[in-house]
């Protein structure tokens, strides 16, 4: 990724590109991100010279603090923007990545700004009669709309109190983090003139499907490669981080490992069948993006030999094209009350970089890459398992000639060995023991009544 942000660099300023010194102000910061928010998004790239040579910044950590405090204190509606260090060529960047803002017009200090070309200025009478216009449709969402009879004590009160931890821990809404448990709701825009919205349903109903039935995640695990006998089925529902956690973690006991070796050595090496973080990842897309005014359709997960699938209510952004997710993209979500939750609860890392993360991990476990399709209201991603490792082992030939003779599942005992093989009892038992530790024999029982079962595993 600083390979790209190195690109950017290098191609200079544009509407969507903003280079500026180690010491510009918070201030004028704030002002080029409330523009690009007001416009079509964009990056402003903190620790680049007025020659475009990248000089770094000297407290990132100072920086990216007091950038999160000023944003949360003095910009209207509370934005999605993510600030992100990076290495280039031994320096430190700060790069803020901005949407195109989903509750515009955005606001500094009631100033509204819009970029225009390079420059970042004050916007006319028109422009923001022209910018509200554009985005009434706003009001529109699901997740804004008030909920009638949804009342703070239907709400589960310890998940707002870890939210509330989390999101002190993070910076990432400002050092001043309302304590009071309404108006922390209000803050995140989840309580608006006295009614609590869906969103807040969603992310802290105690009970969410009281208030639709659609507020639930479905794992599916089928016995064969194709929809047919169902082995499994959980439907996992509650707040939308608890459900979260819940399913990844659901996902990661029915899947379990794939490889158990490594080709180095005979040491058990345990790798997980799908990584983490798609799963994580792959949901939390989900949750965020996911159309919640779909009736009867929930987040459904399904689990096969040979993959697993995240379905998700809904559909691709306007204009984008399935090869856009395999790329560095715009971040847009469906959602951006939910989705701004999850980012200041530190459970989306980074904008619009989530699927390419998603193909490397993958790629990392040596797994076929992920395919995304979208059909029928319904956006899909499939993961595929990391592959069994093949591995060839060092055995001599009484140790070959043995597993040729017993086929899986066969079973065997020490003096078996000792009679095929022509060796002694203790170095028949030495030689098994070696078949063990590479996953071919498996051993039963104690003493005289132990015996050797031949594993499914491979010789080579």
């Amino acid at each position: 990724m600083s390979a790209q942000i190195k690109k950017l660099i290098k191609q200079g300023e544009n509407e969507k590109v903003e280079l500026r010194g180690a010491r510009t102000h918070t201030k004028t910061l704030a002002r080029s991100i409330c523009g690009m928010l007001n416009q079509q998004g964009g990056l402003v790239v903190l620790g680049v010279d007025d020659d475009g040579d990248v000089v770094g910044v000297a407290d990132p950590d100072h920086d990216v603090a007091d950038l999160h405090s000023h944003l949360a204190d003095h910009l209207s509606p509370l934005p999605l923007v993510s600030i992100v260090r990076y290495d280039i060529d031994g320096k430190t960047v700060v790069v803020i990545e901005v949407p195109e803002g989903a509750d515009k017009p955005y606001s500094l200090g009631r100033e509204i700004f819009v970029r225009v070309g390079k420059q970042t200025m004050k916007a006319s009478a028109d422009q923001s009669s022209a910018i509200v216009q554009e985005t009434v449709s706003q009001f529109d969402r699901w997740e804004y709309e008030a909920l009638p009879g949804f009342d703070f004590a239907d709400c589960d009160s310890d998940e707002i109190s870890d939210a509330l931890h989390d999101i002190s821990k993070s910076g990432r809404l400002g050092s001043r983090v309302p304590q009071n448990k309404t108006d922390f709701l209000r803050r995140l825009h989840l309580a608006r003139g006295g009614q609590f919205t869906n969103g807040c349903a969603v992310l802290f109903g105690e009970e969410p499907l009281n208030w639709s039935p659609n507020l639930a995640i479905r794992v599916v695990s089928f016995s064969g490669k194709k929809t047919g006998d169902i082995s499994n089925d959980t439907l996992i529902h509650g707040p939308a981080v608890q459900c979260l956690r819940k399913a990844v973690d659901t996902l990661q006991q029915r899947t379990g490992y794939s490889g158990r070796f490594t080709d180095s050595d005979i040491e058990r090496a345990d790798v997980p069948a799908y990584p983490l973080f798609a799963l994580r990842e792959g949901l939390v897309n989900a949750i965020v993006h996911r159309d919640y005014s779909i009736l009867g359709g929930q987040i459904r997960v399904e689990i096969y030999q040979d993959r697993l699938t995240i379905q998700n209510p809904g559909r691709l952004p306007e204009g984008w094209k399935l090869d856009d997710l395999k790329k560095r993209h715009g971040s847009v979500p469906f959602n951006p009350d939910i989705a701004r939750v999850f980012y200041l609860r530190m459970l989306m890392e980074q904008l619009g970089i989530g699927t390419q993360k998603v193909i490397e991990e993958c790629k990392k476990l040596k797994a076929s890459p992920p395919k995304w399709d979208n059909d029928q209201n319904m956006v899909t991603l499939t993961l595929f398992p990391a592959p069994e490792p093949s591995l060839s082992f060092d055995l001599n030939s009484r140790q070959q000639m043995l597993l040729k003779k017993y086929g899986p599942g066969k079973s065997f005992k020490t003096s078996d060995y000792a009679e095929l093989t022509g060796v002694v009892d203790r170095q028949a038992r030495r030689e098994l023991n070696e078949l063990i530790d590479y996953g071919l024999v498996e051993r039963s029982g104690r003493g005289p009544a132990t015996i050797y079962i031949r594993t499914k595993r491979a010789a080579s």
